[in-house]
């Protein structure tokens, strides 16, 4: 019953992310309907409810078979059939769905978010309705293992029960579109973030596809590096009843390759300078315009593929652009040993030959260069990102995505004195400027992971060897992320001051009514718990800070707390640590430090005030709940879910040996900068009696304003 579609390979479709899109923008229609205007759900309801006697028991059945009896009947085969894959995909969507579905009630009320003046009889009007939202979950968690007859089956069932739920009067017409949404849009969450079991298409309908463009071929694999958007493989090409030892690289553009590079070009338009190659609407025109490239690059006298054959084929009419790769391996895939400084300095040259045309090939990697340790050749493939008339940038991108493919193939040291000797000054100085990951293609950005300093190591060379400073980098992102909650952060801290300004009148009167002196005092003690705080701050580090700014940064934190809160304290601090020279694990270990202090303060001082406060304490249970009841249950459902979500992760044992992997170092780093403070008695004078100092003068000033 089950079946992979494909080869059984998981990948991130394009699509998937135009569908989450859609679900979210459907959704924020849904909410804005309910709260604004309810004349659409009249108008409807008028129409189909309620329903013909002769029909209910009808429209019952299917509501109740066709939710509850999909989603038993679909997980219980997962189960029985051991397909894990499937299990854990309808789980997944199916938990997610409920989360997100419990924190819109609990959010919107039992009203579904509608004033308390409109009045629906018949009809349950809370949002979402939780049954729809899981069978819709649960129905396309399991559609793409299904067959083709099963899948239109499901489908109609999903169309049933929504009409039946909107007929019986088990939810409003916008509630269960929007029920719907929730549902579909949970589970495109899941396939973006395990893949979607589309995957590939397989070896055999690959080579099918050749077979209508006239193309022979056998062998035909994936590679072992995809890209987004894109499938590539590989074949050995037939001629007559021999198997030539030719390789052909084939590059398959599917359904979901125009959507793929619609949200690539808009997410390096929102967060990138350049926004990437131009915009092709259909998948033919990318084909079309990659082979345009490439004998164009080959006429100038680039060394690039040989073009087969382009077009489209299938049912489908998937766009298929085939190539004659000539003999050599990747770069990537190539032993430093076996490239020699002739083969660098072919690579360059290749690269000179596409500057001086002016074409930038824009996907540099050690998987778009084939290179011949016997001849010294380098040829240069994949021109998918390839643009013609480029701009001066493109170009020195281009340059610094061969330094750094050069680097991670040979190392820091051949690959600056490889750029030194074939670059001009002039083109090197152009090519430092973009030598980080932001510029570079993604596929060379990805086998930089774990070599931080490898760039700025070559940066550094490179301009020694060729006896010129080493300039500043190009911004290469238009928003970086911490640019970005710095922005958010701004917006939520200046909401929350704005709130305190709306009651400055009343504070300003209850000033002008109080005594002076007892004001003065209240103002004095208030101030001093800031350098209570600096000299905590001083003492949390083993070296030096400055008194006078660790104070100021102090006072600035208390607008910090509005915006973000201990979090948002925290994170200043360590950003201050880091201004005046300490690293990222001194800061972190003094930031923790401090917390903990702060926190033991706090418990000693409650502890030592309970026997004089104890006759003034009432406990009283109160029967209701408060005003902020709802908001509490919102924050518990976070937690959950948050928690959850951090359990499966850690389950996963690849997730689970990178969080060790990045967690023990910096465990080690943070406890080696711990000691010297803990095993110093001024350090710790001053770190402890700062903190209870602070508390101690912010209950003063609270006293003597009472």
């Amino acid at each position: 019953m089950f079946a992979p579609v494909g080869d059984g390979q998981r990948r991130r479709r394009g699509s998937d992310g135009v569908r989450l899109a859609v679900a979210i923008l459907a959704l924020a229609c849904c909410l804005l309907v309910i709260r604004y205007d309810s004349r659409i759900d009249r108008a409807i309801i008028q129409v189909i409810h309620p329903p013909p006697r002769s029909i209910t028991w009808l429209v019952t059945v299917v509501y109740q078979a066709g939710s509850f009896g999909v989603v038993i009947v679909v997980l219980a085969l997962a189960l029985l059939a051991r397909r894990w894959v499937i299990a854990r995909d309808i789980g997944l969507s199916a938990a997610g769905t409920a989360a997100a579905s419990g924190i819109l009630i609990l959010w919107l009320g039992s009203r579904g978010g509608r004033p308390d003046g409109i009045v629906l009889s018949g009809y349950y009007v809370t949002f979402p309705i939780l049954q729809i939202a899981l069978f819709v979950a649960v129905a396309t968690a399991a559609l793409p293992y299904l067959a083709r007859g099963l899948q239109r089956l499901i489908e109609v069932f999903i169309a049933l029960v929504a009409l039946a739920s909107a007929v019986e009067g088990h939810g409003l017409p916008v509630n269960v579109l929007g029920s719907l949404a929730i549902g579909w849009g949970m589970t495109v969450v899941v396939r973006l973030i395990f893949g979607s079991p589309l995957g590939l298409p397989s070896a055999d309908d690959v080579r099918l596809l050749l077979e209508e463009l006239g193309i022979c071929s056998s062998n035909v694999h994936p590679v072992a590096q995809q890209v987004w958007g894109v499938a590539k493989y590989e074949a050995a090409e037939l001629r007559g009843a021999d198997s030539s030892d030719r390789r052909l690289e084939i590059v398959v553009y599917g359904r979901d390759a125009a959507d793929a590079r619609l949200l690539t070009k808009a997410g390096r338009f929102l967060l990138y300078r350049d926004s990437g190659p131009s915009l092709t609407i259909t998948r033919l025109q990318q084909v079309e315009h990659e082979a345009y490239l490439i004998l164009l690059a080959g006429q100038v006298g680039v060394a690039v593929p040989e073009i087969v054959g382009s077009g489209t084929a299938g049912p489908s009419k998937d766009a298929l652009l085939v190539c004659r790769l000539p003999t050599g391996t990747t770069l990537s895939e190539a032993d430093a040993a076996d490239i020699s400084d002739a083969t660098l300095d072919d690579l360059y040259g290749q690269v000179l030959t596409l500057r001086r045309a002016r074409i930038a090939h824009g996907a540099i990697s050690g998987d778009a260069l084939l290179v011949d340790s016997t001849a010294k050749t380098t040829v240069l493939t994949d021109f998918r990102n390839a643009s013609a008339s480029a701009s001066p940038d493109q170009l020195d991108r281009d340059m610094a995505g061969a330094m750094a493919v050069t680097a991670v193939a040979v190392g820091a040291e051949r690959a600056a004195n490889s750029a030194a000797r074939c670059l001009t000054p002039e083109m090197l100085e152009g090519a430092l400027r973009h030598l980080h990951r932001p510029a570079l293609d993604r596929a060379l950005s990805r086998s930089l992971r774990g070599k931080r300093g490898l760039l700025e190591d070559v940066r550094q060379r490179a301009a020694r060897a060729k006896s010129i400073d080493v300039p500043k980098l190009v911004e290469a992102r238009r928003v970086s992320w911490p640019t970005l909650i710095m922005v958010i952060g701004t917006l939520i801290g200046g909401w929350a001051l704005i709130g305190v300004l709306i009651d400055v009148s009343r504070a300003f009167d209850t000033v002008i009514g109080a005594d002076w002196l007892w004001v003065i005092m209240a103002l004095v003690l208030a101030q001093l718990a800031y350098v209570a705080s600096g000299i905590e701050s001083v003492g949390s580090v083993a070296g030096v800070l400055p008194f006078g700014r660790t104070t100021a940064v102090e006072v600035a934190n208390s607008f910090s707390s509005l915006a973000g809160g201990t979090p948002a304290v925290f994170a200043t601090r360590v950003r201050f640590y880091q201004r005046q020279g300490y690293d990222a694990s001194v800061a972190l270990s003094s930031g923790a430090i401090m917390s903990t202090v702060s926190w033991i303060a706090i418990g000693v001082l409650f502890l030592c005030s309970l026997p004089f406060a104890w006759g003034s304490i009432h406990l009283e249970a109160t029967p209701e709940s408060g005003g902020n009841a709802k908001l509490v249950w919102i924050i518990l459902a976070l937690v959950v879910v948050v928690a959850a979500a951090a359990g499966l992760a850690l389950a996963v044992p690849r997730l689970r040996r990178l969080a060790a992997e990045k967690a023990r170092p910096k465990v080690r780093d943070i406890w080696a900068n711990l000691r010297p403070v803990v095993s110093s008695p001024r350090k710790l004078v001053l770190l402890v009696g700062g903190s209870f100092g602070q508390r101690l003068l912010v209950a003063m000033a609270l006293s003597v304003s009472l």
